[in-house]
């Protein structure tokens, strides 16, 4: 009777860097696009090709050993390329910025004084501008904070395609993991405030102005932006929380209604293991969130 012996199996080599940036260019992709949907004054190409440096700047630095899977080491090299590229082509730049936050404000002690949104004329007269500066600030804050679709952002160029994100982006084996996210986000969204609630869903699925649905909820321009802020960093705490199994920060009221509302009052999220759980508790439509 023979015995054989097995030799020991040599750990895997880990990828180089060209084919870690080659097989997660869908990653990069997918970002650049998302982004776009809420960046108008940035060409969706200029967006691709930032987010193509983070990959590649990404898969360079990449070190597995600290034990950080690379896709999650990868969206933020690539967040924070695309961000860069955004606010190199910021139309309004830093002095308008400082207008646009005296318009804010001024429309604010109007609405609170008068209990309606601020004319042009009062907007001028409270923040110290002209009638036409005031209104061009309203532009540029306007072009900055609302997103467009891509049918619209297209139109009339012949060279561009509108972008079918499902189609173009998401592969085959990411599929299931969209999904899952996707319901994951739909129950997000039906927990926030219902005026949150109702600006998230307005601008960001429905693609409307800043402007429209400040007028259907009857608050000013600057309340919209701030409700859309909060409503925008209460999703990324629940979504962090689900994905890395932590426990959301219930210290204030409106952050426990929320989290209870997303996890249960007593649930701990654990994470992707438990996702089929925390999904199915609940049954809620809609799209909640651009990326």
């Amino acid at each position: 009777m023979s015995s054989s012996v097995t030799a020991p199996s040599e750990p895997a080599s880990p990828m180089s860097p060209e084919r870690l940036a080659r097989e997660n260019l869908p990653l990069a992709k997918y970002l650049a696009v998302e982004k776009a949907r809420s960046a108008q004054h940035v060409d969706l190409d200029d967006l691709l090709s930032a987010a193509y440096l983070g990959l590649a700047t990404a898969s360079m630095e990449y070190a597995p050993e600290r034990g950080i899977p690379f896709g999650a080491y990868a969206r933020t090299k690539i967040t924070w390329a695309i961000l860069n590229e955004m606010r190199s082509a910021d139309p309004a730049g830093e002095r308008s910025r400082e207008k646009i936050e005296r318009v804010r404000v001024a429309d604010e002690i109007v609405r609170a004084r008068t209990g309606r949104a601020a004319s042009v004329p009062e907007l001028a007269a409270e923040s110290g501008l002209d009638a036409d500066v005031v209104v061009k600030m309203q532009v540029l804050d306007e072009m900055v904070r609302t997103g467009t679709s891509f049918e619209v952002q297209f139109e009339g160029d012949d060279s561009r395609q509108p972008v079918d994100l499902t189609d173009s982006v998401i592969l085959p084996e990411h599929a299931v993991e969209q999904a899952e996210k996707q319901r994951m986000l739909d129950r997000i969204i039906g927990a926030l405030p219902d005026q949150m609630r109702r600006v998230i869903r307005g601008v960001y699925l429905d693609e409307r102005m800043v402007k429209d649905v400040a007028a259907d909820l009857e608050v000013s321009h600057a309340y919209v932006s701030k409700l859309r802020r909060v409503g925008l960093t209460l999703m990324r705490e629940a979504l962090d929380a689900w994905e890395n199994g932590t426990v959301p920060d219930r210290s204030t009221a409106t952050k426990a209604a929320f989290f209870d509302g997303v996890f249960g009052p007593v649930a701990v999220p654990s994470g992707r293991g438990a996702r089929d759980a925390v999904s199915s508790s609940v049954d809620l439509t809609g799209l909640a969130l651009p990326a």
